[in-house]
This record gives C-alpha cells, structure tokens and sequence, in this order.
C-alpha cells in the first residue's frame, strides 16, 4: 500500500484490509473483486491484484510463508528490486539494501553525493540490517522530509555533508518528470430502471476496474466519436465535466446521457448506492459524483 502513498492515507485503510484478509490464507481464497472492492479509492490498482496474485503464490508454491530469500521473493507479482530487499532486511534480517525515496533522500544528503545506493552499506548494521532500514525510512519520513527538514532534531546533523555546505535543498537532485499527457474521455450514464451500466475496464492503467461505458480520445471530439462505437443516442449536452489525475495523465472527463448499449456481455446494472460499494477507482467515483446533487447517496 506504502508504494507512491502517504503514509496519511494508507494508515486507516491499512488496518482495515488487514481485517478483512488477515492472513495470506485468507487472501489467497477470496475473490479478486472483494479484494479490489477492499482496495477502492487508494489508487495504482495493479498493486492489488499483484498482491492478490502473490498470496496465491505464496499459498500453492510456498506452503503459505513468505520466501525469505531476495531472489525469491524477487520473483513474486509486484515484487521488485527495492520491495524484495526490504522485505529481506526487514522481515528475515538478511543484509540488504533497499534505496526508496525516503533512504535516497537520507543518504545523499548524509554523504551530498547523487548516487545514494553506493553510499548506503556503511550504514546498515551487520547484526541488525532491518532495524538500520527501519530507521532509514522513519528518518527520512519524519524529519528529513523533501521540504521544510527538521536539520535541529536530527540524530545525524553533525554528520551531515549536505547541511555543513549549506545544500541541503540540492540533494537528492530532483529526478525530471515529463509532464502528464492530456487524456479526454468522454463517458455515458445509461438508465435504465434507476440503474446504471457499468463494464470493467480494458487499459494499462485501471485495467479490470468498473466504470461506465467510455471514449477515451486526444480530444474531446475524438473521445466522443470513440463513446459513439458502444453507446447510442448520446445526448448532445453533457451533464458535466470533471479532472482527475494518474500516473503521467491529466483525464478530462465529460459526462452525457445515454440510450442503448451496443454490447451487455460482461457489464452489470447498478444503483449509484450498489456501485459505490463494487470496486470502483476514484475517477468513477467522480463521475458517479456528477449524477447526484446530494454527494451523500454515494458511498464514497
């Protein structure tokens, strides 16, 4: 859940799903919906079914314990480089060294040299390797922090080479990001009987994930055009528009009224109250949000 997510938002939904699947078992047997259901609203779904998909592993090939081995544990669905060693210096006590945002941004600072992973081993205990990790990240989470560091508080400033020159703004030096890529979608609420259809999703990105029939084009024209190819008689003015951001894409959503489904197979028929609750992402949450004057009758 920690992986490109605070802290802050996963900490409530953490105990939550812990609840509801509290041993690999247990997640394992249930059904990848009820999992992606539990999962709704955190984002980057391709984290839980890798995670669904590992625990089936982990049960069949592992006799339910996880591997305690790197290239073991490498080997699992989601589980690369980073997660493998800090599962491994963490969990098992091997010697490993996982170098994720927080210990990148500790390190180079520590030592004011870009390339953090070189710099690390001197730091990691050889009897305590997790605990040394461990305190990497809650460093790096709560006071060497991207912006505005508590450098006082900090058990490592006489040590560090970033704020004895003064640098500290310099390390790590800020990785380029493109900008995201503008998205338009052009999506249909299709009535019928106070329900709504919904299909899951066929991408790269929110693959299997329900929503409702969509267009997805470089323009709003294009992505209306492309809305035409499932859904007919769609209305000429929208019921409103909407923004939402993900990975490398900035969405801008239209939503029309519809008539008729070109193609049910596979779709459902939902209330906004009954579709709230399935496993929607955020972004169909949003376009639910424009059918309802009262943004109660959604379970959010």
């Amino acid at each position: 859940m920690l992986q490109q997510t605070t802290v802050g938002a996963v900490e409530r939904r953490y105990s939550a799903f812990l609840g509801r699947f509290p041993t690999v078992q247990d997640l394992a047997r249930t059904r990848l919906e009820d999992v992606l259901a539990a999962w709704s609203g955190l984002g980057y779904y391709r984290r839980a079914r890798d995670l669904h998909a590992a625990a089936r592993i982990i049960v069949a090939r592992h006799g339910g314990m996880l591997p305690d081995d790197e290239g073991k544990l490498s080997k699992l669905p989601g589980v690369g480089k980073y997660m493998a060693a800090a599962l491994a210096a963490i969990a098992f006590g091997r010697r490993a060294f996982p170098v994720e945002a927080n210990i990148r941004r500790v390190v180079s600072r520590l030592f004011a040299t870009s390339d953090p992973a070189s710099a690390l081993s001197p730091l990691i205990s050889p009897r305590h390797p997790g605990e040394s990790i461990a305190a990497l990240f809650d460093l790096g989470q709560s006071l060497c922090r991207p912006r505005n560091p508590d450098c006082d508080a900090c058990p490592l400033a006489g040590q560090c080479a970033a704020r004895a020159r003064c640098e500290i703004s310099l390390f790590p030096p800020p990785a380029r990001r493109p900008a995201p890529r503008a998205v338009h979608l052009a999506v249909a609420a299709v009535e019928r009987g106070g329900r709504y259809f919904f299909r899951r999703r066929v991408s790269p990105w929110l693959g299997g994930m329900w929503e409702m029939p969509t267009g997805e084009g470089d323009t709003p024209i294009a992505a209306r055009r492309a809305l035409t190819r499932v859904v007919s008689g769609i209305a000429r003015r929208p019921i409103g528009t909407a923004r939402h951001a993900i990975v490398g894409r900035d969405l801008r959503i239209t939503l029309y009224r519809g008539r008729e489904i070109a193609d049910e197979a596979g779709g459902k028929w939902w209330t906004p109250g009954r579709a709230g609750r399935a496993a929607l992402p955020t972004l169909t949450r949003k376009i639910l949000a424009l059918l309802a004057p009262d943004r109660r009758k959604i379970p959010q």
